[in-house]
């Protein structure tokens, strides 16, 4: 244990710094200080013995206070070793005194340097060199010296000191010193870019996780180890610093999943509750409704087979019905801005039956949580960056999509392109929601693809079908087509209310009944189909006729694509001798 006798303060980030400073002094340590800070703690009634009394600058207010803390009487303060009987008789010979604590938290260099346009001059009156001087002097001697960085452990050391007569443990003081070694190599990794961007031609990016822990016993699949690093800066909702009230620990692909859901689902937080379910990253099932019990039932009618297994996002807390909901069915993960009380009560009773099922609660989805502006990929051998995909239609609202075609221009590559209506049979102009609806889906599904949505009710929207991840647009179209029929019969047979499944009660009728059953199907599932609440969108423009001739195999009547193929003419007239409605975005929305 180490007795704190003496501290050096001196912080640019002044918060709570009083109070811990007041504490120091009633613990019976000497505070010494500069500048700002010692005015501060002065004013608040703390007593505080000037710094240059240690480095011997009787003149430390010259060349703008910049060698106020550099002297070798201090930095030798920090660095002499105390269990060094030599080192101890030479700090004795020369009068260093015995510093016990640096808390020092730097000059704010990346909030001076945020602004766009900062000139060269404040972005060098804003490096700092005395405090990372004495930072990492006193890290590197964290066996005689506690280094405080974050205002974020004044209440730890605090209790700690309470609890030890004045001591701090050699673990706390270790924990702080790595902290104090990963903020001065972030502070230099900012100079660094702020100056490489100002004099280089190329750009330069530095970035810092932390927290890194292994994730289970393997990753992706069972011969592979992974690992997982946070940011804890991140203020967008997300699974890495979200937290988890019950369930088993999360594996890698619990995070990338999570991932996939929250982004889905997050598009539509503005609305009424929606619910997304994810199966290998891509949004099977998505849908919006007046509640969470209904917005969830109809996520899961998007694709039953796929939904188990899943990994769900709530866009409003978890409620009790939704957890009734899915008692006897198989999920992995449920993330959820709140789980409430009596919803997790009602999952923790059911015992083993979900002690598999991990409920995350990624929190606040307000003004200041927005997602990043830009997206990273690594490749080996480098990192991919581009700007969040956030654009959906260049005109300004989803209601330009149901007037006719007017040209746009790009704000990014400059092409001209064609947004509105295209064809000869037009999309209703109450429909311009469910497009929305439509293009933030098809944004998270992988291409190539193809997807369907319908208007269930007034303002209320689920996905039908999707195909994805396939070479071609061809067959995304026919995947999709075929995913929206499987549903739609199983939607007729519930609403017969006959009970049991559909196949069984099949087998029990004669031929000529299930025949007669099958024609009343085919004819429930043509009508949806062909409705004008049901729309097929596309990520990218159909290259070719086919793509649209197999679109209008699957019966759907409305259309939306991006558009911008020399071909649009093309695809074009077949929409129009399959009498289907098309309208264009001017926005492709690939998702690799």
């Amino acid at each position: 244990m180490l007795k704190i006798q003496k501290a050096l303060i001196s912080v640019s980030d002044k918060s709570g710094v009083v109070e811990f400073a007041q504490f120091l002094e009633s613990s019976g340590v000497e505070i010494v200080s500069t500048g700002g800070t010692a005015k501060i703690l002065q004013d608040a009634g703390v007593k505080v013995t000037p710094i240059r009394e240690i480095t011997g600058n009787e003149k430390d207010d010259y060349f703008d206070g910049r060698m106020k803390t550099i002297s070798f009487q201090f930095e030798s303060a920090l660095l002499f070793k105390r269990s060094d009987p030599k080192h101890v008789a030479q700090a004795r010979e020369l009068g260093i005194p015995c510093i016990d604590m640096v808390v020092c938290n730097l000059y704010p260099f990346e909030k001076a340097t945020a602004a766009e346009g900062v000139s060269m001059d404040t972005a060098v009156e804003n490096v700092d060199i005395g405090g990372p001087c004495m930072v990492r002097a006193a890290a590197k001697n964290f066996e005689g010296v506690a280094v405080v960085v974050d205002p974020g452990f004044y209440p730890e050391i605090m209790e700690e000191m309470k609890g030890n007569h004045g001591c701090v443990s050699l673990e706390m003081r270790l924990r702080m010193a790595a902290a104090a070694f990963e903020r001065t190599a972030n502070y230099d990794a900012a100079i660094s870019t702020f100056f490489a961007g100002r004099v280089s031609s190329f750009l330069h990016k530095r970035m810092s996780y932390v927290l890194g822990e292994q994730l289970g016993r393997y990753a992706e699949n069972w011969h592979q180890k992974g690992w997982l690093f946070r940011d804890p800066y991140c203020v967008a909702p997300n699974a890495p610093n979200a937290r988890q009230v019950h369930g088993g620990p999360m594996g890698y692909n619990n995070y990338l999943d999570a991932e996939a859901a929250l982004a889905c689902a997050l598009e539509l937080r503005s609305g009424p509750p929606a619910v997304c379910i994810i199966k290998h990253s891509n949004p099977c099932g998505l849908a919006t409704g007046q509640t969470m019990r209904e917005a969830m039932e109809r996520a899961w009618q998007g694709d039953p087979v796929s939904a188990f297994g899943s990994v769900i996002a709530l866009t409003a807390p978890l409620d009790l019905d939704t957890a009734q909901y899915i008692e006897n069915r198989f999920v992995e993960l449920i993330a959820a801005p709140v789980v409430n009380e009596d919803a997790l009560e009602y999952i923790r009773n059911l015992g083993d039956k979900k002690k598999g099922l991990r409920l995350l609660e990624y929190g606040n989805t307000g003004q200041g949580a927005d997602a990043p502006p830009t997206r990273l990929r690594a490749i080996t051998g480098g990192l991919l960056e581009q700007e969040a995909d956030d654009l959906y239609y260049l005109c300004d609202s989803p209601e330009g999509l149901v007037k006719d075609a007017t040209e746009h221009t790009c704000p990014n590559s400059g092409k001209k392109l064609m947004v509105g209506q295209v064809t000869k049979e037009k999309f209703p102009k109450d429909r311009a929601g469910l497009i929305d609806f439509a293009l933030r889906h098809v944004k998270h599904v992988k291409s190539n693809a193809i997807i369907m949505a319908r208007e269930y009710a007034p303002g209320s929207y689920q996905v039908l079908g999707m195909g994805c991840g396939q070479p071609n647009r061809k067959d995304s179209v026919l995947l999709c087509g075929m995913r929206a029929v499987d549903n739609l019969r199983r939607e007729c047979f519930a609403n017969m209310d006959a009970g049991g499944d559909r196949d069984e009660y099949l087998a029990g009728l004669s031929a000529a009944d299930r025949d007669a059953y099958l024609v009343k199907e085919d004819s429930y599932v043509e009508q949806q189909l062909q409705s004008d609440a049901v729309v097929l969108a596309s990520d990218a423009f159909f290259p070719f006729r086919d793509g649209l001739d197999n679109a209008a195999e699957t019966r759907v009547r409305h259309i939306v694509q991006p558009g911008g193929s020399v071909r649009d003419d093309a695809v074009i007239a077949a929409a129009d001798e399959h009498g289907i409605a098309m309208t264009f975005t001017g926005v492709r929305k690939f998702n690799h």
